[in-house]
């Protein structure tokens, strides 16, 4: 014990250079005369400090900055998880699930997804094709005979990747109309069939959601399932995601369910709507209905963090940018910073003076989703609003800047 002592004095005196060199001996004289023995000394515990909440300062922010704009915008209620490196670091809801209602939304109530359902159809797809059930240059013919629609290329062939990647030359939205009318599979394929593509194919990117949908004949017909059983059976029950669901009698018949609400006016703010059939008929393109509870376990799947049930090869089929969106004016090219911005299978992917984010947003019957995040920085946000407010626009924006200016060097909370 008493050398063990005397090398810590040591440690201290080379360290911190207490003493100049003649004073060494002095300072083992000093220890040898100043430690007592140690035989009857009692042994001192000490307890051990409680676990620092580094994010407790950044949670209280990023709180502050979502009630000040859901005031600005009068959002009715929303709801929000953040992770990092695989941990929930906020998660929060806010307001209620009806303006008509004093119900709070809680982490399990069910929005309605929108276009962040084709981030599912895509990631479905990436499986497959890592599971050599799928290749992205197949014909479409292959899988859909019965579609006669040509590409703009020379060799006119309507291919896998034109679908999933909003390249098939289109008109943006084409046929969108029948999406929004319920009109079945059978009707939208009817009518692709009597146009012709005005862009190039595989190089002008235009957002499709009818084309979009003819994926879910690819998929049934590798599968032999539904697509609805393969969403189930590929990424719903392995990832125990146990309140999502794909259907309209399903949000109709949930009992912990959030309304969708639109504008009204500056007298009478956000006005509830019914819940509509439209988009269930073309799932992959906006059907899926979740909680924040299931959120959290797809963020955390696209992220990477379970490659049991998402390989890691078949996130790099997903993520990769298949053609530019940089020309596309829509509001994601307008946030701060933006570089670039690019088109996976069913995802976006957006360069950033600050970022690489992977990202989609969804608006479908009065609901708003955001899902986003930085694979290098490991961050990710998941955004639920029950309206169509206009911070949903900028709220994955604001969060990111947030964590950068709180987590920079020179703030005194750098991380």
């Amino acid at each position: 014990m008493l050398l063990y002592k005397t090398s810590l004095i040591f440690e201290k005196i080379n360290t911190r250079k207490l003493f100049p060199g003649r004073y060494y001996i002095f300072a083992i004289l000093c220890v040898f005369s100043c430690t007592k023995p140690v035989e009857n000394q009692s042994v001192v515990t000490l307890k051990a400090e409680p676990e620092v909440n580094i994010y407790a300062e950044f949670s209280k922010l990023m709180d502050a900055q979502i009630i000040e704009n859901m005031n600005i915008h009068r959002c009715p209620g929303m709801a929000v998880l953040i992770l990092k490196d695989n941990q929930v670091i906020f998660e929060k809801e806010y307001g209620t699930k009806s303006v008509h209602s004093n119900e709070p939304i809680d982490r399990e109530s069910i929005f309605r997804l929108g276009s962040v359902s084709k981030g599912f159809a895509g990631i479905l797809s990436a499986i497959l094709i890592n599971k050599n059930m799928i290749h992205l240059d197949d014909p479409l013919f292959m899988y859909i005979p019965e579609l006669t629609l040509k590409a703009k290329t020379q060799d006119k062939i309507l291919r896998v990747k034109h679908i999933l990647t909003h390249s098939s030359g289109l008109t943006e939205h084409a046929f969108s109309n029948l999406v929004d009318e319920n009109q079945s599979m059978e009707t939208i394929i009817n009518n692709l069939n009597h146009i012709t593509p005005r862009d190039s194919t595989d190089k002008s990117y235009a957002y499709q959601n009818a084309t979009f949908g003819l994926i879910e004949r690819v998929i049934e017909r590798v599968t032999g399932m539904t697509y609805a059983e393969a969403l189930d059976f590929y990424l719903f029950s392995p990832l125990e995601m146990c309140k999502i669901s794909c259907s309209y009698q399903a949000i109709c018949q949930a009992e912990n369910v959030c309304a969708g609400h639109k504008y009204g006016s500056s007298k009478t703010g956000f006005k509830q709507i019914s819940f509509s059939p439209h988009y269930y008929n073309v799932v992959s393109a906006g059907g899926i209905n979740a909680s924040l509870g299931d959120m959290q376990k797809w963020l955390s799947a696209v992220m990477g963090y379970l490659p049991d049930v998402i390989p890691a090869k078949a996130l790099s089929i997903a993520f990769h940018p298949y053609i530019s969106t940089k020309n596309d004016d829509k509001y994601f090219n307008n946030w701060p910073g933006v570089q670039e911005s690019g088109y996976g299978l069913g995802w976006r992917l957006i360069e950033t003076h600050t970022n690489h984010l992977i990202y989609h947003g969804g608006l479908v019957n009065g609901f708003r989703t955001e899902i986003a995040f930085d694979p290098e920085k490991k961050l990710g946000i998941v955004l639920l609003f029950n309206s169509t407010c206009a911070y949903s626009n900028q709220a994955v924006p604001l969060f990111f800047q947030l964590w950068e200016d709180y987590s920079h060097p020179c703030n005194e909370n750098y991380l």
